[in-house]
């Protein structure tokens, strides 16, 4: 009898695309053959999964067409089985692979419009933080600069050299499709799932600070990050946005 880990391996092989015999030998046939049992199981986990990639990415499957985004995700779910149990939790790396993918080339924008969908995804799932004042970061001892903060969780930054946030608007359910301009430049978004959905162009001084904050960076490194783009940043001024606008929640722990 082999191991459960072997029978696994097993299973996650034959879904890709393996053949059925190390399975075959485990199943009865009562009344059906294993092969085609399996077959059955096959086909019920890709339809799954591309239900899953469907209902987390339907811009990406409007501006493909519901016949080509079912291809590409079932070329995708045969190397990306899922690593966690909650279907909404699939599908992290997949706008990486529709950027990727040879077959989507006439769509350069397909993987940050995905990226975008998943971003709104996790803000609108997730659980948001208590905002802290201004006051919390001028009252601690020692450099403030030195410092991480910690953004709130309902909040994602995206960059895309496209207007991923029009397209995404133009493509939802009743809204009407109008000619866009791909070209017109960078923009860099902010995405809240604050008692609703916010997305937001920010100025790209103003972005880097922030998303460099939420990926960890000190205040003092984020500062500077935002200054090497744009000298004249109004760098207090920023800061006081961000516990206005509710963004800092908390100090990280520094090594």
């Amino acid at each position: 009898m082999p191991k459960l880990s072997e029978v696994q391996s097993a299973v996650c092989s034959f879904i890709r695309g393996g053949p059925p015999d190390a399975l075959a030998e485990l199943i009865e046939h009562d009344g059906l053959a294993p092969a085609a049992r399996l077959a059955i199981y096959r086909n019920n986990a890709l339809i799954t999964l591309e239900a899953a990639l469907m209902a987390s990415f339907p811009i990406a499957c409007a501006l493909t067409g519901p016949r080509f985004f079912s291809y590409a995700a079932n070329s995708f779910i045969r190397d990306n089985l899922p690593a966690e149990p909650c279907l909404s939790e699939y599908g992290a790396t997949f706008p990486e692979f529709l950027a990727s993918f040879p077959a989507c080339a006439g769509l350069p924008y397909l993987g940050d419009v995905a990226k975008l969908e998943w971003a709104i995804g996790r803000v609108i799932r997730a659980e948001r933080g208590r905002p802290i004042p201004l006051a919390t970061l001028a009252g601690l001892a020692g450099d403030p600069a030195e410092r991480p903060l910690a953004v709130d969780p309902a909040t994602r930054f995206l960059r895309s050299a496209y207007p991923v946030d029009v397209i995404w608007q133009q493509h939802r359910p009743g809204s009407v499709p109008e000619t866009i301009t791909i070209d017109t430049g960078a923009v860099h978004l902010q995405v809240r799932g604050a008692d609703g959905l916010f997305i937001a162009r920010l100025p790209e001084a103003s972005w880097i600070l922030r998303a460099a904050i939420a990926d960890g960076a000190r205040l003092g490194q984020a500062a500077g990050a935002a200054l090497a783009v744009d000298p004249a940043f109004d760098l207090p001024g920023a800061l006081a946005a961000l516990f206005a606008e509710g963004l800092i929640v908390g100090l990280r722990e520094t090594p």
